[in-house]
């Protein structure tokens, strides 16, 4: 039995009997002497009786299971039961060490089944040895805790991996997918398209010289268009700590693998610490599916260690080689550094904590919406989960909804990444 502390009733009870005692002593009253010793074999039953339950509960008590091993994806939220047996009928109030799991009820029995929920939001491996247990004597005079041996080991996997490995399932899939029929336009580019007659006005650097000599007249080379075509993605990068980041990473891969399996070609835009705007254009959706993982592992501290602990031999082992290759590969995207002014006349998801100087927001928003194209923030929720400290994460709760309802307000559209 450790920290014995005294309720409030209990402390109101204490000072009462000390404040007889010494009315005892004063006055040799034996009325007031007889109330005092009432108050006082109170507090004493009280107390040992509180004693007696906190050492049988501590000694006598089995929890089952005997320990508690699980996996779970960052954000996600799951349920699991123990029991704490024991021979005597006890009540209690239960304390994880692991601050991300708790009792559903405030109180509890021994024998009968105690609900805890689990919801991390920080990838990592927790343990724990123990179990607190709170009990509260017969006229809630006095609490004390008892701590339990009781194995906890959990990972934490980042929400991002499950969005990593459907991602790299799509770019490396074979079969008749959609992604295999892009969407590709003829324009400036550098992949070759087709070769047709020379009209006025073709650029003549683009002349085919074996085609125009083998048909006797001017024939033109035409590219795929390297563009973003019917959509765009703007991931800015600003984010407050890695709960966030995961976030936002994971939101911003999930986009991009759905645009990809579903054979819509899109831009990446790339907003950086600076609010500097890096278009990356790609000639199809798998190739920008690429450049997703890239940008997504590149603001994320990913430890391969969780491909081990979720996927089997074979395709950790395959996934592993398929990153090896995207991420030490030489070959750069088309990068433009461009103005929110020239960002591309299109439908548009903005992935942001909005963080900063925010201008680039309504400055995209005015833009689109001149064009009659949307503009959909993806904010994620909960930010000042990455607060330091409480008043800190109230100061950025408020911030939050503040910008957020002036965005709204503007009639920009948001939609919270849980």
């Amino acid at each position: 039995m450790k920290n014995l502390k005294p309720t409030l009733k209990g402390k109101t009870l204490s000072y009462t009997t000390l404040t007889l005692a010494l009315f005892t002593i004063i006055f040799q009253d034996p009325i007031i002497f007889s109330a005092s010793t009432i108050l006082a074999l109170t507090l004493l039953t009280t107390l040992a009786y509180l004693t007696i339950k906190a050492r049988r509960i501590g000694k006598s008590s089995k929890i089952i299971p005997e320990k508690f091993q699980k996996q779970i994806v960052a954000g996600r939220f799951e349920e699991t039961k123990i029991i704490v047996q024991n021979s005597h009928k006890i009540k209690f109030r239960l304390k994880h060490p692991i601050n991300f799991i708790r009792p559903k009820k405030a109180e509890h029995v021994t024998n009968e089944p105690i609900e805890l929920e689990i919801s991390p939001q920080l990838a990592g491996e927790y343990k724990a040895n123990t179990i607190l247990f709170e009990i509260e004597s017969p006229l809630k005079t006095f609490t004390c805790t008892q701590e339990i041996s009781y194995e906890t080991s959990i990972t934490v996997v980042p929400r991002i991996m499950p969005a990593l490995i459907r991602a790299i399932e799509l770019a490396t899939a074979t079969g008749t997918l959609a992604y295999e029929h892009p969407i590709q336009v003829v324009g400036k580019g550098t992949e070759y398209a087709e070769t047709r007659e020379y009209l006025p006005g073709d650029d003549i650097k683009h002349i085919d010289w074996k085609a125009t000599a083998r048909l006797q007249k001017p024939m033109i080379k035409q590219f795929h268009q390297e563009t973003g075509g019917i959509a765009q993605i703007v991931y800015d990068q600003k984010a407050a700590g890695p709960i966030t980041k995961d976030k936002m990473a994971t939101e911003f891969l999930n986009t991009a693998t759905a645009l990809t399996s579903l054979s819509i070609p899109y831009t990446i835009t790339i907003v950086d610490q600076t609010n500097s705007l890096k278009v990356k254009r790609h000639k199809d959706p798998k190739t920008a599916l690429y450049t997703a993982i890239r940008e997504a592992l590149a603001t994320v501290e990913l430890d391969q260690k969780y491909l081990y602990d979720i996927l089997e031999p074979q395709t950790r082992a395959q996934i592993i080689t398929f990153l090896n290759i995207l991420l030490e590969k030489t070959e750069e995207e088309k990068i433009e550094t461009l103005q929110v002014k020239e960002l591309d006349d299109t439908d548009t998801i903005a992935i942001t904590s909005l963080l900063g100087d925010i201008t680039w927001i309504t400055e995209a928003y005015e833009k689109l919406n001149a064009k009659a194209k949307n503009l959909t923030l993806h904010v994620p929720s909960k930010t000042w989960l990455d607060s330091k400290t409480l008043e800190e994460a109230y100061e950025d709760y408020q911030k939050t909804l503040t910008i957020q309802a002036t965005l709204k307000r503007k009639g920009i559209e948001i939609k919270q990444i849980p």
